[in-house]
């Protein structure tokens, strides 16, 4: 998550000299990384990016904190001014207010009412602070909101005290097919499991934690305001977000999970703010509802771990400053350290290696050891099937092949989409399915790289993802195939050479009649298929996962032959129809000594065949070859009424 610090801002909360270039500088070596300074306006602007865990860091008050625990560790001394805002609230009036919630869904709501708005316009200052953060300015009462949530990193949200029905929020899921509209006027209809805000008629009148609606907005006419903050469960605050893509800042921060317990300090200080800025008056007590206070966490470790995963021995006492100055409060006891852990940081530190980490951090990645690593190379992993991928894919390179890389999701007029998986909350309707097969995707790829060239040969191995009784799909790869300008005896050659030569699987093409595809298969084992389409582009799909349970790094050794071997030519007019791997087949099979049979040319009908006859125990005679040819010639005739030209 990107954001941006406001440095006029940021030294309210840090007394330092440092400069803005030291405050970038040594924060990015130790703590949240600051991509870019800029001057703009008279201030100077820090764009800073925030990890997800690291979410107590994305108000001013907490990239404060942060700089006042680094900035000494580089001797530039750093003070933190805390955020104490006045908790002394003097009420005009006892204005009712509540909420009903479920504390599975809402971890804790703190609300309050303000009346007598003497002023409604933001004053400079403010507004300048709300555009260098990217905020646009409304007016008071909504930007005091979002100036808190920027300081703080806690949102908050005002609402028309006098729109909310019963003076009391019921906070709920939501029910699939009702409807909300955003204070922008764009309405969205639920699909169940939201968290929302019931007046308590049914009504939605907020989808807290991420936008606010139309019903309860504030406006000109609005005379008393509910200040309120929810601390809501961030995964299902995430699932909206996404879901009906509202990415509001507040959305984001909460998402992460925010720390209840700053929610009281946030309240403060917008009461504060309404006070100084609008002139506004307390009308009701505070309503702070927090159920389960979250108890504070300790994480065990001891000097002799740290030591262990640092390779390096930092004192006990620097060990100790380190983490106090990021408010943890560690206790020794003997080598043994107890961290008690700051509720900001609850749901970031776990384990003792993460004390580890933010010993780490601060005392400066730069300042550890560098050595190599010693050890053993490991083996390789027993039948890895990297190798092989690699093998196949410089096999087809060399063959002509050129590698693409095409997208797992895919449109509806690729595949079967009743039978295919698709997303929840796809990007759109081109990327809503997960493929099933590659050659729609080749077949595209290569329709879009078409050029001025007499042929184009495309390859990809990659997975494809099909339907399964259990929750994940199948993920299954396949060697695709697609080739514009070829031949089926040249594409056919291609697997042949991949397959039988280079691979050492042997393998046969059938024809099935009902679909027109050739199925490839070794041993009656289907592995694939090779088909032509309509607009002349040959297509091939074969079993990746099958390839590697065939595949054999050697040949079976033979002998190199004593004697020489006898070669001809054999022509034959084939008519359409007869395949001319069965005739080669035929041919060998006609005679055991025939020890090789290629097609060696091809004009129109007429086919050449390259015979090899060899006998391993002597040289063959012109009288023994003519008998071997007549043996072929009786086969031919009698299978396929075939002579020889």
């Amino acid at each position: 998550m990107d954001i941006t610090i406001s440095d006029n801002w940021l030294r309210e909360y840090l007394q330092t000299k440092a400069t803005p270039k030291q405050i970038s500088e040594y924060l990015s070596l130790c703590g949240p990384s600051i991509e870019k300074v800029e001057e703009k306006d008279g201030d100077i602007l820090y764009h800073v990016e925030i990890t997800t865990n690291r979410i107590d860091c994305v108000g001013v008050y907490g990239f404060a904190r942060e700089a006042a625990a680094i900035l000494p560790r580089f001797k530039i001394p750093a003070k933190l001014k805390k955020l104490n805002p006045n908790n002394k609230i003097n009420k005009i009036d006892n204005l009712p207010f509540s909420v009903v919630s479920d504390e599975s869904i809402v971890y804790r709501t703190l609300g309050v009412v303000l009346t007598n708005f003497k002023n409604r316009k933001t004053p400079d200052w403010m507004q300048k602070r709300l555009l260098a953060c990217g905020v646009r300015s409304l007016n008071a009462i909504v930007d005091i909101t979002n100036y808190v949530m920027l300081e703080t990193g806690h949102p908050c949200h005002a609402f028309d005290y006098d729109k909310i029905k019963y003076k009391k929020f019921f906070i709920r899921l939501s029910k699939k097919g009702e409807k909300v509209t955003s204070f922008d006027e764009k309405t969205y209809e639920l699909t169940g499991g939201d968290i929302v805000f019931d007046d308590g008629d049914g009504e939605i009148i907020d989808l807290p934690g991420i936008i606010g609606t139309k019903n309860s907005v504030v406006g000109p006419e609005t005379k008393r305001v509910l200040l309120f903050i929810d601390n809501n469960n961030p995964t299902r605050i995430r699932g909206t977000s996404m879901k009906y893509t509202i990415r509001t800042m507040a959305a984001s921060i909460n998402e992460k999970g925010v720390d209840p317990d700053l929610g009281k300090s946030a309240l403060l200080r917008g009461i504060e703010l309404y006070q100084k800025v609008c002139r506004a008056e307390v009308a009701s007590a505070i309503y702070d509802d927090y159920p389960k206070p979250a108890a504070v966490k300790t994480v065990i470790t001891s000097k002799a771990f740290i030591e262990k995963i640092l390779g390096v021995d930092i004192a006990k006492d620097d060990i100790t400053k380190i983490l106090t100055s990021l408010e943890f409060s560690p206790v020794w006891k003997a080598e043994t350290l107890s961290v008690h852990v700051p509720s900001f940081r609850a749901r970031d530190i776990e384990i003792p290696e993460d004390i580890v980490e933010e010993i780490a951090r601060v005392y400066g990645y730069f300042n550890l050891p560098s050595r190599l690593m010693e050890g053993k190379l490991p083996d390789p992993l027993y039948k890895s099937p990297f190798s092989l991928e690699w093998k196949i894919k410089n096999i087809i390179k060399a063959l002509g092949g050129t590698e693409v890389y095409t997208l797992s999701l895919v449109p509806n007029n690729y595949l079967d989409a009743e039978k295919a998986l698709s997303l929840k909350n796809p990007i759109g309707p081109e990327s809503k399915y997960l493929r099933s097969d590659l050659v729609h995707s080749l077949v595209t790829a290569l329709k879009e790289n078409k050029g001025d060239y007499e042929s184009l040969f495309m390859f990809e191995l990659a997975n494809v993802y099909l339907q399964t009784v259990g929750d994940l799909p199948e993920e299954k790869l396949l060697l695709g195939m697609c080739f514009d300008g070829y031949k089926y005896v040249q594409v056919k050659g291609i697997l042949e050479t991949l397959l039988n030569d280079q691979l050492n699987i042997p393998v046969s093409f059938e024809k099935d009649p009902p679909s027109e595809k050739i199925n490839i298969s070794s041993a009656k084992t289907p592995i694939g298929y090779l088909t032509e389409r309509d607009d002349g582009i040959i297509v091939s799909e074969i079993d990746s996962q099958a390839l590697q349970k065939l595949y054999r790094p050697l040949r079976s050794f033979v002998s190199i032959p004593k004697h020489p071997p006898q070669i001809e030519d054999l022509t034959l007019n084939v008519p359409a129809g007869v395949e001319i791997a069965k005739i080669m087949q035929s041919i060998k099979s006609a005679s055991n000594l025939v020890s090789d049979i290629g097609l060696s040319g091809t004009y129109k009908n007429s086919f050449t065949f390259r015979v090899t006859y060899q006998n391993p125990e002597k040289t063959l005679t012109d009288d023994e070859v003519a008998g071997q040819r007549n043996k072929i010639r009786r086969v031919l005739k009698e299978k396929y009424s075939l002579e020889f030209k």
